[in-house]
């Protein structure tokens, strides 16, 4: 009997065993956790093995053709614009308007009507908008491989992104270097359940009687080095200020709900899956501080002569500085996120008293947290916060 996996650590979900099954064998079936694994009907399956051989968590997967050591850049959109809709420094922006110039395709994740995250296919600048800006939860990769494969055989050019270990999949499902296929992956901390992140968006329509209209990971009104998010709800109120509209920021930081795969990552290096890496630079404003506007600056990874000759054509949209691996060394790009000792229990709470439960107790929602903040804001208001703090330092 054909096993994909044997502990829950060796799989991170990318559908490539799926996608490559001669059979359709393999379906990917959401746990108790709602990550997606792949399940065999063995009444289909001839034992091919060709699931296992393309799998990127193999000892056999390699990066081959790819630079030794990338080429390392600090970089920012001339657009102010683009990059205030965009994470960091938009570069996604710049390489995916490029591909739609020349008449290519882009593959990105989106929220789809119900903000469940999912791998899409864009093929104008307002299609491809869905794509920019952080998704804090794993997407649904289901039938995308198998059709940028269709495209790439009709000789179109197509930009695909997604984590490290999704261009992994990809990249080993086609088993062939495509010359007009563009592999960019990010800088991932890990990706959370899509069950939990579900429950949260049902959560804040609940709490606040109206059901979420758009939802921002990242939002920058308060600055690129500050990590807000923020929601708005079809009664048109917009909240980027409550516990509760940072409360699932706190829950993806404290590693309770990340898929266990990601604690087992092999890409957090830079022998990278793809022709460019984009991310955060984080610590810029030591290593270049006048580079940095606080309006976001992305760390750039030249991980190949394609990614190379890329980056060029679109260098006049960009204002950028060489680096090095060691100024831009995030955690990241040398270490998985470490499993909360808090795991286990968080989804036992969760499983046996509910999502409420478990975002007060872990996520910083509860009574106290909420009193604290109310207190502090009065405080704030009528002019005594430093003679507070003053007190507080002398104690």
């Amino acid at each position: 009997m054909m096993l994909l996996y044997e502990r829950k650590e060796e799989c991170c979900g990318c559908t490539a065993c799926m996608s490559i099954c001669p059979k359709k064998a393999i379906t990917m079936i959401p746990d108790e956790e709602g990550f997606l694994y792949p399940s065999i009907n063995h009444e289909l399956c001839i034992e091919c093995d060709l699931c296992k051989q393309v799998c990127p968590f193999s000892d056999t997967y390699k990066t081959s053709g790819n630079y030794d050591q990338p080429l390392v850049y600090a970089a920012k959109h001339k657009d102010d614009n683009v990059r205030m809709n965009s994470s960091s420094g938009g570069m996604f922006t710049a390489i995916s308007d490029y591909i739609l110039d020349i008449d290519g395709v882009v593959y990105g994740a989106a929220f789809d009507e119900k903000f469940v995250v999912r791998h899409q296919k864009a093929e104008t600048a307002e299609e491809r908008n869905k794509f920019r800006g952080s998704k804090y939860v794993q997407s649904n990769l289901i039938g995308v491989f198998e059709d940028i494969k269709k495209e790439l055989k009709k000789e179109r050019t197509v930009l695909f992104t997604g984590t490290p270990c999704q261009n992994a999949g990809l990249r080993s499902y086609l088993n062939k270097n495509y010359e007009k296929l563009i592999l960019c992956d990010i800088v991932c901390h890990g990706t959370p359940s899509p069950l939990i992140f579900e429950k949260f968006i049902r959560y804040c329509g609940h709490k606040n009687r109206s059901s979420i209209k758009e939802y921002y990971c990242r939002f920058k009104g308060n600055g690129w080095h500050s990590h807000t998010e923020k929601a708005v709800y079809a009664n048109g109120k917009e909240d980027s200020t409550s516990l509760l509209s940072q409360s699932y920021k706190a829950l993806f930081y404290s590693h309770v709900a990340l898929r266990p795969a990601c604690h087992n990552c092999k890409f957090c290096n830079f022998s990278r899956p793809s022709d460019i890496t984009f991310g955060d630079f984080w610590g810029i404003e030591k290593s270049m501080p006048d580079f940095d506007d606080n309006i976001g600056v992305s760390l750039l990874l030249i991980n190949s002569s394609k990614g190379q000759e890329l980056f060029q054509r679109i260098s006049k949209n960009l204002c950028y500085r060489k680096s090095n691996t060691t100024d831009c060394l995030q955690h990241n790009l040398h270490t998985p996120s470490q499993p909360s000792p808090r795991r286990n229990k968080f989804w036992q709470d969760y499983k046996n008293k509910g999502f409420e439960y478990v975002l007060k107790k872990y996520a910083g929602y509860g009574l106290v947290p909420r009193l604290k903040k109310t207190v502090v804001k009065v405080i704030k208001k009528i002019g005594l916060l430093h003679v507070v703090k003053r007190v507080l330092g002398r104690g």
